[in-house]
């Protein structure tokens, strides 16, 4: 047999994919699949790896001897100089779970995590890559998606993109964030068509401290074809209703009704 040869029989009698396998290794899965294939010979310090992963000697792995393969299972003693010390298995933590009970083409669950970029695919996932009905992870995309960086119908992460998006940069249809972008838009500083927040920019409404708008409310700066600037006290919630009635198109008819509750929490 071939060394390719020689890791494959060793990797599937084990039952080992070609990724796990590469994983423990430190190396790639095509890394492996290129080994068994006799495409690339592994460097010495990976044959003396294999070797001690498999408690195999590495003449068994380089020379073509079926016998010296048994021998090397049967005898206590090793004859390899390298010690453990000076080669070893990069083993990083690593933990999968994936049930049975299937939804579709997907399963319930799957957990798949560990130091390194492990995808998790499910009807809930959760891995370094998450993509699922609810996803979690680093990253993560699904119909409910949390993480650091997020894309979903419903997006919490410290960046997000979504239908409704919340995160410290939002960006979606509804978002809420620290900058934040969207139709209706709630923050610190943030920009949409309706714009809530410390310095809003709103094309059709803008409610904050500093507010830029069409119609534009602001407690200490109003900017807009109408305005009212209130110093830091109430809006006046009727003139403000009736200036988003006559001067906001009926398109916006969902948006203008939150509009208008917004004005009373402002």
């Amino acid at each position: 047999m071939t060394l390719g040869e020689k890791i494959y029989k060793l990797r599937t009698e084990n039952g080992l994919s070609q990724e796990a396998f590469g994983q423990k290794l430190g190396v790639s899965r095509q890394s492996v699949s290129k080994w068994e294939t006799d495409q690339s010979v592994p460097e010495l310090d990976k044959i003396v790896a294999i070797s001690q992963f498999f408690k195999v000697s590495t003449d068994y792995l380089l020379k073509d001897a079926e016998e010296i393969y048994r021998s090397a299972r049967e005898s206590p003693t090793r004859s390899e100089t390298f010690t453990r010390e000076e080669y070893h298995i990069v083993r990083r933590p690593h933990y999968e779970y994936k049930s049975k009970k299937m939804i579709g083409n997907l399963p319930l669950l799957h957990v798949n995590l560990g130091m390194g970029k492990y995808q998790a695919k499910g009807v809930i996932a959760i891995g370094t890559i998450a993509q699922g009905w609810l996803a979690i992870g680093i990253a993560a995309m699904g119909g409910i998606s949390i993480g650091i960086v997020s894309l979903g119908l419903i997006a919490l992460a410290n960046i997000a993109f979504g239908l409704i998006a919340c995160g410290s940069l939002a960006v979606g249809v509804i978002s809420i964030g620290a900058i934040s972008i969207g139709i209706f838009s709630l923050g610190a500083m943030v920009f949409g068509q309706f714009a809530f927040g410390a310095l809003a920019n709103g094309a059709q409404v803008a409610i904050g401290d500093v507010a830029n708008g069409n119609i534009a409310l602001g407690y200490s700066q109003a900017t807009g074809a109408y305005t009212q600037i209130t110093n830091r006290q109430p809006f006046d919630i009727e003139s403000a209703c009736r200036m988003i009635d006559e001067h906001v198109s009926s398109n916006w008819l969902f948006f203008k009704t939150w509009a208008k509750e917004m004005i009373k929490w402002f």
